[in-house]
């Protein structure tokens, strides 16, 4: 029985730790893309001039 909680808290754990790194993937995704945008907005405005 002892064995089976630690390998369910184990188990939680490791699906929490996924659910993070995948938070943190998505959310440098985003910055990633708002900084394109803005260099794309700035190169425009660069040219207009």
């Amino acid at each position: 029985m002892a064995d089976n909680f630690l390998e369910n808290q184990y188990e939680e754990y490791l699906k929490q730790k996924a659910a993070k790194e995948n938070a943190k993937r998505i959310a440098w995704r985003k910055r990633l893309q708002a900084y394109k945008e803005k260099l794309a907005q700035e190169k425009l405005k660069a040219n207009e001039k």
